[in-house]
C-alpha cells in the first residue's frame, strides 16, 4: 500500500524487528484498549477503534489455535 501511515506502520514494524521486539498483537491489543479507555470518544470514533480492535483480537486469536483466516 502507498498511503503514508501505512509506511509509518511498515517503518516501525521493521524498526521492531531490528530492535529485537518480542511484542505481538495480544500487548498491542493491550495498549490500544488502555489508550482508548483514557479517552473520550465520539461514538463513531469508538465504534471504529473496536472493530480494529475485533480484528486484532480475532487474528490474535486465530494465531494462537494454529486457526487459517
Amino acid at each position: 500500500m502507498d498511503h503514508p501511515i501505512i509506511k509509518q506502520f511498515e517503518a516501525h514494524a521493521e524498526l521492531l524487528d531490528i530492535s529485537g521486539s518480542a511484542e505481538a498483537i495480544d500487548e498491542a491489543i493491550v495498549q490500544l484498549a488502555t489508550w482508548m479507555d483514557g479517552l473520550v470518544l465520539s461514538e463513531d470514533d469508538q465504534a471504529l477503534l473496536c472493530h480494529i480492535g475485533a480484528v486484532l483480537y480475532r487474528e490474535g486469536l486465530r494465531g494462537r489455535m494454529g486457526m487459517r483466516p
